[in-house]
């Protein structure tokens, strides 16, 4: 991977990480169930750790299994 594609790799994961965290603090004093901003980062990366694992395993399958034809015949 180079330094370019890797730089937006990880400004795409850091944004998520700080978007997913805002969402579960905001939501979580909203339902006055208020829990540590650290909790929160916390849970957010947990998330976003799951999320980038499955979309490689995503990318990983779809590269393998043959295409099917758009148009049917017949």
């Amino acid at each position: 991977m180079n330094a370019t594609r890797w730089w937006s790799e990880t400004r795409s994961v850091v944004a998520w990480w700080a978007l997913v965290t805002a969402a579960l603090f905001g939501l979580g004093h909203a339902g006055d169930r208020t829990a540590s901003l650290l909790g929160c980062a916390a849970s957010a990366a947990f998330f976003v750790a799951l999320g980038e694992a499955c979309e490689w395993l995503r990318r990983r399958y779809a590269n393998r299994r043959p295409h099917r034809l758009s148009s049917k015949s017949g």
